[in-house]
């Protein structure tokens, strides 16, 4: 049951409205290809793939370089000059499975052990790679086409991809989530068994036996290694009903440019499924325990810089897990100037390193999928407490964009297309505390913005964000995009997770909510300001944001702010933004959980589009709103309305009273005593005017909790005997002749 709170009319009317979306400049500066030059006497040519680790020196290539996997590695304060040339990885005529993602049906696989295989629509049963997947029955058992692997003793994976199931049909996460084994078979079809010894532990890689993805769906694979080269192909048995799709070999952990500290040799899927580290450099890896790179790869230990300038680095083969750029030097700083990277695969990505300066370059990632979304891993991931700067570059598709974990980072006059198909994988997914976003674009293909926690300043942005399709984990529920989230996950204050000291402001955020009316089940949402935040104050001010629903009465939703940090402690502060819209400005205890402690002050709403108006939207379910403020607020044209559920909410409403005092000749009377009492009679303020004859309070207009209605308006106001009486429905201005 809803019951709709009408307070009061606005004293502003606006005769003319017009809505217009704010269009972003162009990129400021991008990657630019350069001419090729000859190297100085002092410099060192490059003609082939290798290791460049002549201390203090600068490389320069002299035509284009390919590998077979990992293309260069560089040792400590090198500098390497492209010249304007391409380093190609992974690039030895790597094959793939025939129809690996059943766009052609069964085309290419055998079937004769799975009776219950049926190739299904994505859009009909579950969303996830191109329009079709195979659907499975518990004991099924499928095998595809053979695929040449040409390079002997290296690493691949077999994978495939598995949806999962939606989080609403389990009973008991993750016991019931689907489950497949994976072997693989060599051309004379007997079973290929690898046992590897990792960093942790030996483990038999392949195969690899009842397994299951993590929520929201991801691939499960099994490690080759030390394998001859030749043909091979991928056995799959179902362990439960299941939906899978694109199964394949692909070469794995390749790198075009290396920079070692130490190796990270751990790819066993259980190692990506618990949280170790991804694997880095496996192939190049003496003792795994320890970490050691094989004989003649530099180590580089301590602080320094690396530069790589000037020309393309580009995967040569669609892979699983790797990366065009990727260091485990966690000193060492590492400069990418006027660089484009072009990554392909599961999980590959443009840049891993620890830290960086990037400037003036493009990274592309065609990145479908990850093999679990539950990981920080996104096209350019800086990932350790080193501060980095990120300026003057685009970035193309990924499972978000850029990820910068270093404390006081500064992130700018960038443009952010993420192509966000998994969850919580943001434009940027976070940065570290006292860091900066600034003066970028951010236009996603699909998905969001921003992610944000601790003591971070987003300012001068440009969003635009509209509704996603269904995506694999929720295409048949709810599933937001927004421009921008704070959220710390019921982190109490004083908490390291808690967000708390973060301002948003003088940002233009567009949004528009477009509908998708198949499957029926889902629900397309979209918002401005996702605060899921309670462990500290956080403030967003002075942004400029239209919302517009573009199909009013459908099932879409979307608002400029969606609160719901929890039932105690902080739940921020939104004050002097501009907002446009056809629906609420802001929905206050939401489908997400409670609201408590918001104070909404000084925002201008302007309505388009509707003849009757809520402001702000209140509650949802059980969900309630506990001790919210809303303060002078102006609502252009319409009355002042609060949507609310019928719940046990608690808020009060106030208003801005401005009076002032003039001599009958117009002057402005000075240090005149003002009293204003409210319909009870009882005195809420007294005081004197300032020299332009003012006297300025805000006074509660009503009071809610639960059932009980607090209303003080109308008000008295006396200057001497002059007495007036207002009815206090908005944010008014009165003049009192002295």
């Amino acid at each position: 049951m809803n019951r709709t709170t009408t307070l009061f009319n606005s004293m502003f009317v606006f005769p003319l409205l017009v809505v217009s979306l704010l269009i972003p400049n162009s990129a400021v500066c991008q990657y630019s290809p350069v001419t090729h030059r000859e190297p100085a006497e002092e410099e060192i040519p490059v003609s082939e793939a290798g290791i460049l680790d002549r201390t203090g020196a600068t490389y320069v290539l002299i035509n284009d370089i390919t590998s077979d996997q990992n293309a260069l590695f560089l040792g400590k304060d090198v500098t390497l000059d492209l010249n304007g040339y391409t380093v190609r990885y992974a690039d030895a005529g790597y094959g793939q499975v025939t129809n690996s993602g059943f766009e052609e049906g069964l085309t290419g696989w055998d079937v004769s052990e799975a009776p219950g295989a049926e190739v299904m629509n994505t859009a009909d049963v579950h969303v996830f790679l191109g329009d079709k997947l195979l659907s499975l029955q518990a004991g099924d058992v499928v095998r595809s086409s053979y695929v040449y692997l040409p390079v002997a003793n290296r690493s691949y994976f077999a994978m495939c991809g598995i949806t999962g199931r939606y989080w609403q049909d389990m009973k008991k996460y993750p016991d019931d989530e689907m489950r497949i084994s994976i072997y693989v078979e060599d051309e004379k079809g007997n079973d290929v068994v690898c046992v590897t010894e990792y960093g942790n532990k030996t483990l038999t890689s392949c195969p690899v036996e009842n397994k299951s993805p993590r929520l929201g769906g991801g691939f499960i694979y099994a490690h080759l290694n030390n394998l001859p080269e030749g043909n091979y192909r991928v056995r799959v048995k179902a362990e439960t009903d299941c939906l899978i799709d694109e199964i394949d070999i692909r070469p794995a952990m390749d790198v075009g440019i290396g920079i070692v500290g130490k190796t990270l040799p751990f790819g066993h899927y259980d190692h990506m499924h618990e949280g170790w580290p991804t694997g880095t450099f496996f192939d190049y890896t003496r003792n795994a325990s320890q970490g050691t790179p094989l004989e003649g790869i530099p180590t580089v230990q301590g602080e320094g810089t690396i530069t790589i300038k000037n020309g393309v680095i580009e995967c040569a083969t669609p892979g699983i897990l790797s990366w065009g750029i990727q260091s485990t030097a966690y000193k060492a700083r590492v400069v990418i100037e006027n660089v484009h990277i072009k990554s392909d695969g599961i999980s590959s990505g443009t840049v891993n390193l620890p830290s960086a300066v990037i400037r003036n370059s493009r990274f592309d990632a065609e990145m479908p999928f990850l093999i679990q979304r539950h990981t920080n891993l996104c096209s350019v991931t800086l990932g350790n407490d080193n501060p980095s700067e990120v300026s003057f570059s685009e970035f193309y598709g990924g499972q978000g964009n850029l990820s910068v974990r270093g404390e006081n980072s500064h992130v700018h006059d960038n443009l952010f297309r993420n192509k966000q198909t998994v969850t919580n994988h943001y434009s940027i997914m976070g940065t570290g505390a006292g860091s900066k976003i600034y003066n970028n674009r951010f236009e996603p293909f699909q998905g969001s913005g921003i992610y944000v926690s601790r003591h971070t300043e987003v300012f001068d942005n440009v969003f635009d964000i509209e509704t996603s399709p269904p995506t694999c984990e929720y295409g048949r529920d709810l599933y937001s995009t927004a421009a921008i989230r704070m959220g710390d996950y019921h982190a109490v204050p004083g908490s390291p997770k808690a967000t708390v000291g973060t301002r948003i402001y003088n940002n233009k955020i567009n949004i528009t909510a477009k509908n998708y009316p198949e499957p029926k089940e889902y629900t397309p949402v979209v918002w401005g300001i996702y605060y899921s935040a309670r462990g500290g104050e956080n403030y967003v001010y002075d942004n400029d944001i239209v919302v517009n629903n573009s199909e009013p009465g459908s099932k879409t939703i979307a608002a400029a702010f969606y609160i719901c940090g929890g039932p105690e402690y902080y739940g921020g502060q939104f004050f002097n933004n501009r907002i446009t819209t056809n629906v609420p400005a802001a929905w206050i205890a939401t489908s997400y959980g409670d609201a408590s402690n918001t104070k909404i002050y000084n925002n201008t709403i302007i309505p388009f589009g509707s003849e009757e108006f809520a402001a702000f939207r209140m509650g949802s379910g059980n969900y309630e709103a506990k001790n919210i403020e809303f303060r002078s607020n102006s609502i252009a044209g319409q009355e002042f309305r609060i949507d609310a559920t019928d719940r046990n909410h608690s808020y009060k409403v106030y208003w801005r009273l401005n009076v002032r005092v003039y001599e009958i000749n117009g002057n402005p009377v000075k240090d005149k005593e003002v009293v204003i009492r409210d319909n009870r009679q009882e005195p809420v303020y007294r005081g004197k005017t300032n020299d332009e004859g003012l006297v300025s309070v805000e006074l509660p207009g009503l009071e809610v909790e639960g059932v009980k209605r607090k209303v003080s308006s109308p008000y008295t106001i006396a200057v001497d005997d002059n007495i007036k009486e207002i009815e206090l429905t908005g944010n008014r201005e009165i003049l009192m002749l002295n």
